[in-house]
């Protein structure tokens, strides 16, 4: 929440809107007068008002302001969120706080449901921790739940002793008690596990034939780059392929989109989100294998252990060809591959079920040159419509799932069906979010044959939802990158029209219409060696080689945040679009930032006196349902000395080293320095984290232990 939406709300309490109050107080009414009996009202009159923090804060940040003016107590508060919790619509704001003992002691203020603005705490306030690093570690306030997730106000193990409070308070220095402060609390691996699943959702529709060809020449040097540059090996890999192809429930009855030749149960549904290993021995992988295997160590791989992976993966991605449904459902592809495991039970005994590993990082890759059609197929959107013979079979993904300018595209013009010329901006364009309610989200049924109100296109936030339960750490565990329709600078951005207009036909992919021209979505970028002599008219060979506006695609790689990457698929080399994707997977592989700056508690000793606390986490898997939890030790790491080496130190250490090329944030690389026996007893568990929490500098500010 920003700081002005923090000052709109509370100017709107202070204008008349009823206070909810967290408080199990009785009121009888006597005639014209009332008694009030309290029974723990607590601190009602200082805890749950919004305050200013003044500076941002995130989900893994708690922030307090000891000088609040808008709080009696001077304490404004926003707790950490609590891992696996999610953030509430509209997001709770920071609060009015005060020291309590037990749950009574915090009553207060709560948002009024009927106020779809109202930022104050839903859930109602408890007595816990905020912080185990700081000047106020191991004191307790009164905590909105919002933050707190399933287990609630648990007591931090940091706290627990009768010596935690004494021992936190000395280590939290001298800069640590000025006006706001900040804990961040990190997870980072200090035993990677160096395994990634990697899905490339490849479009296979007509529209990629000179694009395919074209990735299966990158694709090697992708997957090249994954390998350490110390000993020329990759992680331990897993490449698995589907294509866009979900055809259309039998709405066509032939063409591209009609029955295919599937084995599985039924084949009015393309592909299915089945792996493809399309001439597999001929690439040179196993014949029976439904994926490619690399292991480091060990094991032989699912191939020719002659070649290299990346050589038999684009061999693969080569035979995939150009002959699928054109009208695609890229991101439902990825649905049914992943989520919906019933499917693939004819397939090699379910094998596909069991080709991501719970502690493996998860990649999937998506390349396509048009947006995405993911529909529920027996909605009646699919099939050939005399209302629609006037344009492009897959025009109606478009009109239907776009707006611009906040419009909606399915109103007039272009409308639905199309009828008239329309441009727009194409930064001014996003996808629909009114999905309209439809079984394979888990909903009722929607006729979605004629015009509707809503999108018949799948919910993107519910297909994301699907993607990130299979991790139990998405945000850690999971990166999508798209190489799809989309202008390739900022300057193109800028420049870039989403346009409807006629074209010349008839068209091998209109299967609904073979008469003369047709209304279509115009690319919105184009290959640079073949860009059309006059924009404004339509080009046959442009065309081929451009891309429509992958709106849909774009929203979906939104929803993972700072792990979703988009590249233009029209640009000529597609190594440059794929070089940040496997850089940043070998960062999350190899490299332990703290990317927080770290407050220097005790600025007048030389070198940074960080406050952390470090702790191993050792991961679990539950061996019935594949579910990785951790146990926290008990016994903290403490920073290492000088020059410390496992050869001089008698117990597991940490230590910071400043390193701008493998942590570019701030450079402050995380290294823990074991002991020469524990060495000796072999490696810590793979996946064992360090649970981080640190006492940081809040953005924007100048104070004592952040100026250096």
């Amino acid at each position: 929440m920003q700081l002005q939406d923090l000052d709109e709300s509370r100017d709107r309490q202070q204008k008349g809107h009823r206070l909810m109050k967290n408080t199990p107080c009785a009121v009888t009414w006597l005639g014209t007068a009332f008694l009030m009996m309290s029974f723990g009202c607590g601190r009602s009159d200082t805890v749950g008002q919004l305050c200013d923090l003044t500076v941002d804060a995130g989900p893994s940040q708690g922030v307090v302001n000891l000088k609040a003016g808008a709080c009696k107590t001077g304490l404004c508060l926003k707790p950490v969120l609590a891992a696996g919790s999610s953030v509430i619509d509209p997001p709770t704001g920071a609060t009015c706080t005060d020291e309590c003992s037990s749950d009574s002691d915090c009553g207060g203020e709560l948002r009024n449901p009927g106020d779809a603005q109202d930022a104050r705490c839903k859930g109602g306030f408890v007595c816990g921790v905020p912080f185990v690093v700081g000047p106020l570690c191991c004191k307790h306030y009164c905590l909105c739940k919002d933050f707190l997730g399933g287990s609630g106000a648990q007591m931090p193990v940091a706290c627990q002793g009768p010596d935690a409070l004494a021992s936190c308070q000395s280590a939290a220095g001298s800069a640590a008690a000025a006006g706001i402060g900040q804990e961040t609390d990190m997870y980072i691996t200090v035993a990677p596990v160096r395994q990634l699943d990697m899905v490339f959702m490849i479009d296979d529709s007509p529209s990629m034939a000179p694009k395919v060809s074209k990735l299966a020449q990158q694709l090697p040097k992708m997957l090249a780059a994954l390998k350490d540059p110390n000993d020329g090996r990759y992680p331990d890999l897993r490449v698995a392929i589907i294509d866009s192809d979900l055809g259309t429930g039998g709405a066509y009855q032939s063409g591209s989109c009609g029955p295919t030749a599937s084995p599985d149960a039924s084949n009015s549904f393309g592909d299915l989100g089945n792996f493809q290993m399309r001439g597999a021995v001929g690439c040179g992988a196993n014949a029976d294998a439904l994926w490619l295997d690399y292991y480091a160590h060990g094991k032989p791989p699912s191939y020719d252990p002659t070649m290299d992976i990346s050589q038999v993966f684009g061999c693969l991605a080569g035979n995939l060809g150009a002959l699928g449904c054109g009208q695609e459902h890229q991101l439902q592809s990825f649905e049914f591959a992943l989520a919906a495991q019933n499917l693939h039970q004819n397939q090699g005994g379910g094998l596909q079920n069991t080709f991501i590993r719970p502690q493996a990082y998860l990649g999937l890759v998506i390349l396509s040159d048009e947006d995405d059609c993911s529909a529920a197929t027996n909605g009646g959107m699919f099939g050939d419509k005399p209302e629609l013979r006037s344009e492009s079979t897959s025009l109606r993904c478009a009109t239907r799932a776009h707006q611009c300018n906040g419009v909606n595209l399915t109103d007039a013009p272009p409308g639905y069906p199309t009828s008239a010329k329309f441009e727009a901006n194409f930064a001014d364009c996003a996808a629909r979010t009114d999905a309209c309610p439809n079984p394979t989200d888990g909903n009722a049924a929607t006729d979605t044959s004629g015009p509707t109100t809503c999108s018949p296109l799948k919910d993107i936030h519910h297909l994301a939802q699907e993607i990130k339960a299979l991790k139990a750490e998405p945000d850690n565990q999971i990166m999508v990158a798209g190489i799809f329709g989309w202008p390739r600078t900022g300057a193109d951005m800028a420049n870039a029209k989403y346009k409807i207009d006629l074209v010349p036909g008839p068209r091998a992919e209109d299967a609904d219409n073979q008469q003369g021209q047709v209304w279509d979505y115009w690319p919105v970028c184009y290959d640079p060696d073949h860009e059309p002599a006059d924009p404004t008219k339509f080009d046959a060979d442009a065309w081929g080689w451009g891309a429509q506006g992958g709106l849909r695609i774009s929203a979906f790689i939104d929803e993972f945040g700072v792990n979703g990457l988009k590249f233009s698929i029209c640009e000529r080399d597609f190594t440059r679009a794929m070089w940040p994707f496997t850089d940043t997977i070998a960062v999350k592989l190899q490299n332990l930032c703290i990317d927080a700056k770290l407050m220097d508690v005790d600025p007048v000793t030389p070198g940074l006196q960080p406050d952390c606390r470090e702790v191993f986490r050792v991961p679990q898997t539950d061996a019935t349902t594949g579910q990785v939890t951790y146990t926290e030790s008990p016994q903290s790491l403490p920073i290492c000395p000088a020059g410390a080496t496992p050869d001089t130190i008698t117990a597991d250490c940490w230590q910071l080293v400043i390193d701008n090329t493998k942590c570019p944030v701030n450079g402050q690389l995380f290294n823990v320095v074991r002991t020469a026996a524990e060495i000796a007893n072999g490696p810590l568990t793979a996946g064992t984290k360090t649970g981080t929490q640190c006492w940081t500098c809040p953005d924007f500010t100048s104070r004592p232990g952040c100026d250096y």
